[in-house]
């Protein structure tokens, strides 16, 4: 029988696009030789891309399909129309994986940051068929932090380009305790993109995750990184007793490529377990 690592010499990503209500999803793929367990769809933080999955993708696509989803509006996905929600989000989403084939199938969820606010409003959806979610750096923010926009607080645009160099001094300044400074580029660059910040943050603000929590009967697993939601999802866990928790308090942003071997390894025993 193959090995583990001979298996993963097999996985590669690949990209492509799934239509919905906006226009396209953007879509990251990884497709084993043999599909043993449910697909696994990963949503990113915003505003960035599935691009922050890239290289976890092939580690946790040994025995399942799994796609890494930029959100309408980020990444190369079509915008919704302004003002955009989490629910506007979850629909295109729940869109892209009918379009995929996966709509009425059973599947798992990933979702960080942002990204885990529209896996728990999926996970809600009596439509769809979701069988467990896993949720990393949850936003369960505090009525000040709504107030502030948290770490997400709109820049005001200036044609000198004082804005973009406040851009890039956020993000090296949450940059993770392993994260490259390629990866910190990477995640500076979805950020130049017209209009990212400010959906992104009214979107999230917005959103009522402490209910869509509490709400959720899948078996659930919260994985808290050290960084800028590092608080909030204390008040998740909280929340989610029954969770299974994970701390990852010597890391933070860019935590999926700088250990993903070892974050696919607790994901999957998570997905794989019995019920």
């Amino acid at each position: 029988m193959p090995s583990a690592g001979d298996r993963l010499d097999r996985v590669s990503v690949s990209r492509g696009y799934a239509s919905c209500r906006f226009g396209q999803i953007h879509f990251r793929e990884c497709r084993p030789s043999e599909t043993l367990q449910p697909p696994l769809f990963c949503l990113h933080h915003v505003p960035n891309s599935g691009q922050i999955f890239e290289s976890i993708l092939p580690h946790l696509a040994l025995d399942r399909c799994v796609y890494a989803l930029d959100l309408p509006g980020f990444g190369m996905s079509d915008a919704a129309p302004n003002p955009q929600t989490i629910d506007d989000y979850a629909l295109a989403i729940a869109d892209a994986i009918g379009a995929l084939g996966h709509r009425r199938a059973t599947i798992d969820m990933l979702g960080y940051h942002t990204g885990a606010a529209v896996a728990s409003q999926l996970a809600l959806d009596p439509s769809m068929q979701i069988r467990r979610v896993v949720l990393a750096a949850v936003p369960v923010f505090s009525a000040d932090e709504r107030a502030s926009f948290g770490a997400q607080t709109p820049i005001p645009f200036d044609e000198h380009g004082d804005w973009a160099k406040e851009e890039w001094r956020r993000s090296w300044q949450w940059r993770g305790p392993s994260q490259s400074r390629d990866s910190v580029l990477r995640t500076y660059a979805e950020k130049m993109r017209p209009g990212a910040r400010e959906r992104g943050a009214k979107a999230i603000v917005n959103f009522d995750m402490a209910a869509a929590l509490q709400q959720i009967t899948q078996p659930l697993m919260i994985m808290r990184p050290k960084d800028d939601l590092w608080e909030a999802t204390g008040r998740a866990i909280a929340l989610r007793p029954d969770a299974r928790y994970i701390e990852l308090a010597e890391f933070g942003h860019g935590l999926w490529e700088a250990a993903p071997e070892r974050w696919a390894g607790l994901i999957e025993e998570f997905l794989n377990a019995e019920p």
